[in-house]
């Protein structure tokens, strides 16, 4: 194998040139190749993709490595041709796995991503000055809504996500704002190729349900935080009295996990065998093995939010954030809320 020594990959997006980035299996070093890394211990190589690097130690949940490849081939080809919401509606007509009746509901979520993200820096307190603040990663970046937020309030964000053409797809929303794109990287939550103590925030939003483990995903956050760092994780609460946001059911969550798939595909036509939605002991106990400091709340709603529900939603909306006020509620809504604001130290 040619393993010439180059500054960073000839291929790789402007973006990611400044990164450093270990083996995520080892966490050694990394030769950089033309059009990828090379990790000599692990005589393992992780090519490039449309110039973001693909570190990936397993597949995302939904396609292979092949299909997402094609996936991926696809998006960029349209990249430029398309506005972010078209480009949602013609990547979802490719899916087989989300039925017609959820894909307005998926793009319409989409949409008020960058809202939605106003809650999580309300939460995290992050730096509103002119000169920034320090390094973020986002772990599961899907569209991009809240690093398109965030780019403006730090010195540096990272989004990483396991699928190739979700990360290319999120560049059309940086390019419909007129924004320079952040690093991307393809990776897993469990396997991640930065050094140790490499950012002060970490966030994670709608993630934890879709890794393989949540523990191991929160000891690699865990690794990659300085050590005053802050992670942040908002994750759907299995018991949740809501519906569910990805298939819009009730209940789900209290069937039996060996049920619930079959049940979604009798009421959805819809895959969900992926979705592993965590209760509060789940997620306070994986947590407690890397943080000695777990802090779960209830999430707030950024009236930027509100103002785009439905009539029956904002009732809804509102008459949750009537009860959140009420302290002598807090010990029971804590169980049975849609899903929690949770800040994590080492």
């Amino acid at each position: 194998m040619n393993t010439q020594r180059y500054k960073y990959p000839e291929e790789i997006l402007p973006s990611l040139r400044d990164v450093s980035f270990v083996c995520p299996l080892c966490h050694g070093e990394l030769v950089s190749l033309k059009n990828g890394f090379y990790c000599k211990p692990c005589a393992k190589k992780y090519r490039l993709h449309g110039g973001i690097p693909d570190f990936r130690v397993f597949p995302d949940p939904y396609l292979d490595y092949e299909q997402d490849r094609v996936r991926t081939n696809i998006i960029l080809d349209k990249l430029e041709k398309m506005a972010l919401p078209d480009l949602l509606e013609f990547y979802w007509s490719l899916s087989d796995v989300t039925p017609k009746s959820l894909r307005s509901k998926f793009i319409r979520s989409v949409m008020l991503g960058e809202y939605r993200a106003q809650n999580i820096l309300e939460v995290i307190g992050c730096p509103s000055d002119d000169t920034g603040g320090d390094t973020l990663i986002e772990i599961g970046s899907g569209t991009g809504n809240f690093l398109a937020v965030a780019v403006s309030r730090y010195r540096q964000v990272i989004g990483v996500d396991i699928a190739m053409r979700w990360l290319h797809l999120s560049r059309r929303r940086f390019m419909d704002l007129g924004i320079d794109e952040p690093p991307l990287v393809c990776c897993c939550a469990e396997y991640l190729p930065f050094p140790k103590n490499s950012f002060n925030t970490t966030v994670s939003s709608s993630t934890l349900e879709f890794v393989r483990d949540p523990t191991k995903t929160l000891s690699e956050c865990a690794r990659t935080l300085k050590k005053d760092g802050l992670l942040y994780i908002n994750t759907v609460n299995r018991y949740s009295i809501a519906r569910d946001p990805y298939v819009n059911l009730w209940g789900v969550g209290y069937l039996p996990r060996s049920w619930q798939n079959n049940y979604v595909r009798w009421r959805r036509q819809a895959d969900y065998k992926c979705v592993n939605l965590l209760s509060l002991n789940q997620i306070r106990s994986a947590a407690a093995k890397s943080f000695s400091i777990v802090s779960v709340g209830l999430p707030n709603l950024h009236n930027s939010i509100l103002t785009r529900l439905s009539t029956f939603e904002r009732l809804q909306a509102k008459a949750y954030l009537t009860l959140k006020k009420l302290a002598f509620l807090h010990g029971i809504l804590i169980w049975i809320t849609p899903h929690w604001d949770i800040t994590l130290r080492k």
